[in-house]
């Protein structure tokens, strides 16, 4: 008998050293896969870039026509699609909300964490029952995206055809190569969140200092308009032709108006707060606010609101303009054709805030923009007459900051935008003590009252120019200024009028002086001197708390710089 192997033997050994070759050239191609998505990691300056390069270095594996990769977001409960090659993706969802409650192909993969292997009969069945979403192909295989024993994603192959079929050769496949990609995955997240929270960093620091060179400048600005407008007035009163007055009447009007401007920059002064907040229903509030811009400016706009507070405690005022801001901006963006979508819910990501996202599907923001869209007078609009003033968002931002909240902005050019407030139900009460008169002890002997011609009126302010023209103002309107460049002087001229036997009852106080103290520290001390003092606080910071809540600090009234004749001989006769 022959000891040569027949032709059989022969053929079943060349088919297992075949089939050793294949092993071994398909663990060498898996290799070199992984060694390539782990470079990618380093190589990829983004996630969709890093997606991208994974369906690349997959395909060099098997053949895949069709292939998405999903992100579980487990706060929020969510499968948000974040890379899609799909011949029918048009059909296809790119979120699922309350995923254990919407039964998906991709969600059984999460909530079993095991590979989901499935052929036309079996998909024709999950089709029936409502799981498939998009059109309903012959063959899935989709793979679960672990770290560390927790699900972060799903990765998953398709075919419409019978040309391309999976079975648990591919299942082994993606699934050895699925701990290295969801690896890369997970480091590439967390760069990219570090990344962007050096970018908010260096973001909210940028706008705070522009905030407090806006503030400072416009503080000053309106000191300026103060004498402007003090010495219209005057001529005003001066003016025997009526073409003169028309003339003085419109440069008043001019004035008005820069000081409105001037408002819009002092709200970004990080000295500024908002005003009083109050209980607000947030549901009736958005509504409230829709209509408003509905009624005025013809915008449309679609509210959806999920779980929210029964209340949240906030400065209705400010918060209306910032909304309105927001709102106005992306119905802009759609060129004012299509509904704005606003949604309001819990912020999922931490407790005690609130999420208000509003979202357009307008011509999308370029990344390079996105830095600076929070900046005064930073536009996208193309020149023109449709042009905004540039200061919306920036506005928005303020108010959202003075709020202790925070927006956020996503958006992809030639898609659309979608702007987050998110803001603190109730925020830490920032507010400073109420002031309250101290008790003063009784004299042993009272002043003579000395009787004078005018009512006395001590006004204090820095500025000289100011001082000289509202002294002129002060005689016009019928009172004796006493005058003083700062707290230390006007409480000195106060107590040398008390020793006269002259009674100060009224007094105008300046808010911020430069070298000495100012309105607020000055009030405090007359009020000590005198309980039944009445005064006014002056500022070119019209939103400053002091101003806001001037009843608080002991005074009776505040104007805003630049203030008219009329609105102080008004305060004055209304203490």
């Amino acid at each position: 008998m022959s000891d040569k192997p027949s032709y059989e033997m022969l053929e079943q050994q060349i088919k297992r050293l075949e089939r050793s070759i294949e092993k071994a050239h398909r663990a060498e191609l898996i290799n070199i896969t992984l060694f390539y998505i782990a470079s990618d990691l380093t190589n990829c300056d983004s996630l969709a870039d890093l997606y991208a390069s994974i369906y690349k270095r997959v395909s060099g594996l098997m053949d895949i026509p069709n292939f998405f990769i999903a992100i579980y977001h487990k706060d929020q409960k969510a499968i948000q699609y974040v890379f899609r090659r799909d011949e029918q993706s048009d059909l296809s969802p790119e979120w699922i909300y309350n995923f254990p409650e919407k039964p998906s192909l991709t969600g059984d993969v999460i909530i079993n964490k095991a590979p989901l292997l499935l052929d036309e009969d079996q998909l024709v069945d999950f089709g029936l029952k409502g799981r498939v979403m998009g059109r309903l192909p012959k063959n899935w295989l989709g793979i679960p995206l672990m770290v560390k024993n927790e699900v972060i994603g799903v990765m998953a192959v398709k075919s419409y055809t019978n040309s391309v079929q999976y079975n648990e050769e591919h299942v082994e496949l993606l699934s050895f190569v699925s701990d290295t990609i969801a690896t890369a995955i997970k480091k590439k997240q967390a760069e990219n969140e570090l990344s962007k929270a050096k970018k908010r960093l260096v973001r909210t620091q940028k706008l705070e200092a522009i905030a407090t060179l806006a503030g400072g400048i416009a503080h000053d600005f309106n000191n300026t308009l103060s004498v402007t407008l003090g010495n219209i007035n005057l001529a005003q009163m001066a003016a025997v032709s009526g073409t003169i007055k028309g003339y003085l009447d419109d440069a008043e009007q001019s004035v008005l108006q820069a000081k409105n401007l001037a408002s819009k920059f002092v709200v970004f002064s990080s000295s500024s707060t908002v005003g009083v907040k109050t209980h607000i229903d947030l549901k009736g509030f958005i509504t409230v606010t829709l209509d408003q811009l509905k009624r005025e400016k013809k915008i449309l706009s679609r509210l959806e609101v999920f779980e929210l507070p029964p209340v949240i405690e906030a400065d209705r005022d400010a918060l209306n303009e910032a909304l309105k801001n927001v709102v106005i901006n992306a119905s802009e963006a759609m060129d004012n054709k299509y509904p704005v979508k606003i949604t309001a819910r819990l912020y999922p990501k931490r407790k005690g805030m609130i999420v208000i996202s509003i979202i357009d599907q307008g011509r999308g923001i370029k990344a390079d923009d996105l830095e600076k869209i929070f900046d005064p007078y930073f536009s996208t609009k193309p020149k023109g007459g449709s042009r905004g003033t540039g200061l919306g968002l920036s506005i928005a931002w303020a108010i959202v900051k003075n709020h202790q909240g925070n927006i956020q902005i996503r958006s992809t050019l030639g898609q659309g935008t979608c702007v987050d407030i998110i803001l603190p139900i109730f925020p830490k009460d920032t507010s400073k003590e109420i002031l309250r008169p101290k008790e003063v002890e009784p004299k042993a002997t009272r002043p003579v009252r000395v009787a004078t011609r005018k009512p006395l009126v001590l006004f204090m302010d820095d500025d000289p120019m100011i001082l000289e023209v509202t002294e002129i103002i002060l005689n016009q309107l019928g009172y004796e200024p006493i005058l003083a460049k700062s707290g230390e002087e006007a409480l000195e001229k106060y107590r040398c009028c008390l020793v006269e036997g002259k009674i100060i009852g009224k007094v105008i106080l300046d808010l911020d002086v430069k070298h000495g103290m100012g309105g607020e520290e000055t009030m405090e001390k007359l009020l000590a001197l005198n309980p039944g003092i009445k005064g006014i606080v002056a500022s070119g910071y019209s939103n400053d708390e002091v101003m806001e809540n001037h009843s608080f600090f002991g005074f009776s009234a505040a104007l805003s710089k630049p203030f008219s004749i009329t609105a102080l001989k008004q305060a004055l006769e209304n203490l």
